[in-house]
Parts: structure tokens; sequence; C-alpha cells
């Protein structure tokens, strides 16, 4: 009896390439772009009490700004199959941004703790505005404070004179089901380019 040798080989190879064409699909496909019109925004209203403060971030502020929004990611299980393309995307964004004196990150504080953490992007040219979108600690969820970050995540960008504000974030995030659909946000289907940093947790 004679076997084909070459069979398998190609089978396995057809499967791997079946296997990346998924994979490929999985990241462009399952992702919502909002739109927010300036004209339709609330005002600004600043949290600031004994115990709590919004406001742009400090330098020293980094580390734990990133923490909450790195932890954030990894925790919601809608981005497992595009962590690896998009945390580092991410992170080269997130020092970018503090590099500069004026850091466009926000940050929500409890005491000298860091809460939560919004990093924007105010330019009229991107496709997304909202790079991390509000990202809250675990432990402080459902009180409110995702969408207060969201409101003032969204007047940073637009007082720059940028009349429509986009986010983008996967489908089935908990951003995309109970946070972005506020304040007038109306959603479309899109496609992620693997080179774009999307987000809304």
């Amino acid at each position: 009896m004679r076997y084909n040798l070459e069979r398998p080989l190609i089978n396995a190879l057809d499967s791997a390439a079946i296997f990346r064409h998924h994979t490929c699909s999985m990241k462009l496909l399952g992702w919502l772009r909002f739109t927010w019109e300036r004209k339709t925004l609330p005002s600004s209203s600043y949290l600031i009490t004994e115990e709590y403060s919004i406001r742009r971030a400090t330098k020293h502020e980094k580390t734990q700004a990133w923490q909450v929004i790195n932890s954030c990611f990894l925790l919601d299980t809608c981005w497992n199959e595009v962590l690896n393309d998009l945390l580092p995307r991410m992170r080269h964004d997130f020092e970018e941004k503090f590099s500069h004196r004026e850091i466009d990150c926000l940050v929500i504080t409890h005491g000298n703790r860091t809460i939560g953490a919004s990093l924007i992007k105010p330019s009229p040219e991107t496709s997304n505005h909202l790079l991390s979108g509000p990202c809250i600690s675990s432990e402080y969820r459902n009180r409110g404070f995702g969408s207060l970050l969201l409101k003032e995540s969204l007047l940073a960008v637009a007082k720059q004179g940028i009349s429509k504000v986009f986010g983008i974030t996967r489908s089935t995030s908990p951003a995309a089901k109970f946070v972005y659909p506020k304040f007038g946000g109306t959603s479309e289907s899109y496609k992620m380019p693997l080179g774009d940093v999307a987000l809304a947790h």
C-alpha cells in the first residue's frame, strides 16, 4: 500500500491558511465606530470633591494611569483576540502622550489613587479620538465614573474645534452596550485596519 505523504502536508497548509484568514477577519470585523456631534454635547461638570477629582493627568501619575488602562483591557474578554496587536500600539501612544508638556490623558483620582484614565487624540485628521476610551478600575465600576470620564473626554476633544468626535470599540464591549450610546452617540459597523489603535473597553 502506498501512502500519499504530500496530502497531509497540503491539508495542514490549507488549515493554517484558513486559520489565518479567520483570525484576520476577526480582527477586521466586530467593531463599531461611535460619533458624537459637538453641538449636542452637554456642558462640562468636573467632579471635584475632597475625595474625587477629574482632570488632565500629570507626569507623576503615568504609572498608575497605565495600570488602569492595561488592566481594563486584560480583564474584559472581548479584547482577547486582538490584545497582542492592540496593547503594544496603545502603549506606544501612551508614552508619546506623556512625553508632552500638556498630556492628552484625563484621569479620575480618589485621594492619591488613580481610578480612571482616558487617552485622547484631539486631532481633526484621526478616525478615532478616544484612544483608550474611559477606563475605570474594576472596584469603581457601576458608579457613573465611566460616563463622566467619557463626557469630559468628548468635551476635551471638541474644545479643539472638532465638530464630530469618533470613538471605536468592539461591538461586544461593555462600552458599546452601556457607555458610548450616551450623550447622543450613534454607531455604525467599522472595519478595523490593523494599523489603527482602537478603543474602548
